[in-house]
């Protein structure tokens, strides 16, 4: 490593160690040379191997080995726009009025979650003044590389800022019309061309220090292959040990940590208390949905393996690995998670977590240690947890809140955008 390596590997070692001391934390390792987060979308914990006896995913199995496996990860949202921006931005995403009987429209300025912060009307969907993940390492010294294969994430909804690099693949070089979204279709994104971009992307690198973000779709988009979910999922595990070998003969695998995480789960064939929507649409949000893979590899980080950590959690993971000070904002406490969805509020705290259909007056509750598969509603015999419940909920919906609110309907982009990945019928007709 030569000089001016050593210098800046040394300052932030001495930022990494100044901080957690004035925090009472303990010292982490040095910041490793460079952070790899794998996003596979719609995966679910439950069908990799590190989480279940009987599944085969070798590739991410390796990584388990050698890394620390969380068992209560949680999507901060069924959706890829909500949670991604939670892990982007480090804050809870929220389609919050101030009251809650009624959310914001579903459209291309709300379905971040972050419109809240938008200090104007033309502000991006991730409002440019929320810091960005990319954005504080590549303060920190980090190169910045984003690959990304979701039709959602592409520009100019604002996921791509703080990127040195930001390649979206399958995309047409105009999107002005149907078909330039169409195009992002599931042999477009396939990871095959996510790896190559990354391939080349890596050999023209100006250096060895940095941060890549790679976003794979092979699990999401199983039933337009064909397969069984089962089998999407083997396929991301094969995307990844792609990647994998992309580092490894670059001399870059020894000295980098990996995220491997979910943007979220997907709903196969559950029965509930309630309906429900299909697939990944929440409303509400079962734990299927939420329930995520989280493994960190080296182990990295002080957190315990039963920790419960939403997206927004693994945000701050990532930053303080990279030696980067980020307290908690405070929007939730530690063990919450809060799901605004557009018809639904969820709420979540411990074993128990609660449902509130918008423009009812009743509180669903399930006990989640006694009933994890979420079969029985036993708000009836609990009416002081569903009290407590409800006015958290109250305080979260008022705390959340946009203020004017933009009642814009949907653009024909965003219809384009969602109808790519088949969200557009699934928020016309939502699930009671």
């Amino acid at each position: 490593m030569g000089t001016m390596g050593f210098a800046r590997r040394a300052s932030s070692l001495a930022i990494a160690l100044g901080g957690l001391a004035g925090l009472g934390c303990k010292p982490l390792p040095p910041p490793p040379e460079r952070i790899v987060l794998v996003v596979i979308d719609t995966l679910r914990a439950d069908h990799l191997s590190p989480y279940a006896e009987g599944r085969k995913t070798p590739r991410i199995e390796a990584l388990a080995q050698n890394g620390r496996v969380f068992t209560q990860a949680s999507s901060s949202f069924h959706q890829t726009t909500m949670s991604m921006a939670a892990l982007f931005t480090g804050r809870v995403p929220s389609l919050e009025t101030g009251s809650v009987e009624k959310a914001l429209a579903w459209n291309g300025k709300t379905w971040c979650g972050m419109r809240r912060f938008a200090q104007e009307e033309g502000a991006a969907c991730v409002p440019g003044e929320l810091p960005r993940l990319a954005e504080q390492l590549s303060k920190a010294g980090y190169w910045t590389v984003g690959v990304v294969t979701n039709t959602l994430l592409f520009q100019p909804l604002g996921y791509d800022q703080g990127f040195d690099e930001w390649v979206e693949i399958g995309r047409l070089a105009s999107s002005d019309s149907t078909a330039g979204y169409q195009a992002n279709a599931p042999r477009e994104r396939e990871s095959k061309h996510a790896n190559r971009a990354i391939a080349s992307v890596l050999d023209q690198r100006p250096t060895d220090h940095f941060f890549l973000y790679a976003h794979y779709m092979e699990a999401h988009d199983y039933s337009s292959h064909g397969v069984s979910y089962a089998k999407g999922v083997r396929r991301a595990d094969r995307a990844v040990g792609g990647l994998i070998e992309i580092l490894r003969e670059r001399n870059l695998f020894d000295g980098t940590v990996f995220f491997l995480v979910s943007d979220h789960g997907e709903r196969l064939t559950e029965r509930h208390f309630t309906p429900g929507g299909p697939k990944h649409f929440g409303n509400p949000s079962f734990e299927e949905v939420l329930h995520v893979p989280l493994i960190v590899s080296p182990p990295q980080t002080d957190k315990e393996p039963d920790a419960y950590l939403r997206s927004d959690d693994v945000h701050r993971m990532i930053l303080r690995t990279a030696g980067i000070d980020a307290p908690d904002p405070g929007e939730l406490k530690e063990g919450e998670l809060f799901v605004s969805e557009q018809w639904y509020q969820t709420y979540r705290n411990g074993r128990w977590k609660s449902y509130r259909r918008r423009g009812e007056d009743t509180i669903a509750l399930v006990d989640l240690e006694a009933d994890p598969a979420e079969k029985v509603d036993v708000s009836g015999q609990h009416p002081e947890i569903v009290a407590k419940h409800e006015r958290r909920l109250r305080e979260l919906s008022e705390n959340l809140a946009v203020r004017g609110i933009d009642r814009t309907e949907l653009t024909p982009e965003d219809k384009r955008r969602l109808r790519a990945l088949g969200y557009l019928e699934a928020e016309e007709n939502p699930a009671r």
